[in-house]
């Protein structure tokens, strides 16, 4: 009787995490463990002459850059690991999400504090926060033929309905630091062939999960499963996530500005991979803990 009466009391435990964590997992999703294949559209500006005004979000001083730009995934399929392991993940995989459109599920955010290069074929720092949204209304498309609208950007880090940090209907999943690898130059973290506004063109960079900033996919995306850049050199230190931005400004001159700013539109191919995450081990761990119990009280 004993034994069954702490069986009932696991078993409802189990359940009440059980049902938790099912409730966090319902907004955002979890990423499932393993390679993913993530596409981006972007709406951005570029200036050779980091030219492009924002204010600081925490001390409200103006800021200078030479790239930024607001994003949209459309979708996530899981990838398979490309040989070397280390150097590329293709998709083709199950479905992991698709953009619900204005009304559902939408997964944005905001790149930004990019510092273009001399000669403007490469760049240096910058990071991306991205967000999950239950009921988002982004639509890069009709966003950038709209124009770009100053009133939407805040401040460096927020352009409202893409980046709104202060908006708890935005939730946070990661900030992703731009690093080296895109070549053998660490002051490099973006490389492209074709100087953006010249023609269109493809950059590559590679970006490390700031642990520090938090966010719902933190932990998941922090993997270093990148360990050689393109030309199957090592990278160091190794990264999480590899983009490529195919840039073009076909259709994208309503977000020219000033001097030499000037608007692109993109699609990049996003790829990572994924651990499991932390509460789902919890559960794991206090499920077979309680099993363990229940086994040595079986023995007495």
């Amino acid at each position: 009787m004993r034994l069954s009466v702490r069986l009932t009391v696991f078993l409802a435990i189990l359940a009440v995490a059980l049902l938790t964590g099912a409730t966090v997992m319902a907004s955002p999703i979890t990423l499932p463990v393993g390679p993913l294949f993530v596409q981006y559209t972007n709406d951005e500006q570029f200036s050779i002459s980091n030219s492009i005004h924002s204010t600081d979000a925490t001390t409200g001083a103006v800021t200078s850059e030479g790239n930024w730009g607001i994003l949209q995934i459309s979708s996530i399929v899981k990838g398979t690991v490309l040989n070397p392991p280390g150097s590329d993940i293709q998709g083709g995989g199950a479905n992991v999400f698709t953009d619900g459109g204005a009304g559902g599920h939408q997964i944005t955010g905001i790149f930004y504090g990019t510092t273009v290069n001399p000669g403007g074929l490469s760049a240096h720092g910058g990071v991306i926060d991205l967000y999950w949204e239950d009921v988002g209304a982004a639509n890069t498309g009709a966003d950038l033929a709209a124009g770009f609208n100053p009133a939407r950007r805040l401040n460096q880090k927020t352009y409202t309905g893409y980046a709104e940090p202060l908006n708890p209907g935005f939730i946070f999943l990661a900030e992703l630091v731009y690093g080296p690898g895109c070549d053998n130059d660490p002051t490099h973290n973006v490389c492209t062939g074709v100087v953006p506004g010249t023609g269109d063109g493809s950059a590559k960079s590679y970006q490390s999960v700031n642990l520090a900033a938090g966010g719902v996919w933190a932990s998941q995306l922090d993997t270093n499963c990148f360990t050689l850049n393109a030309n199957l050199l090592p990278l160091v230190p190794a990264q999480d996530v590899r983009t490529d931005s195919n840039f073009s400004i076909n259709g994208a001159a309503a977000w020219n500005g000033a001097g030499d700013i000037v608007g692109l539109r993109s699609n990049d191919p996003v790829r990572a991979v994924a651990t499991p995450e932390p509460g789902t081990l919890t559960l794991l761990g206090l499920g077979l803990l309680g099993l363990g119990f229940l086994g040595r009280r079986k023995q007495k």
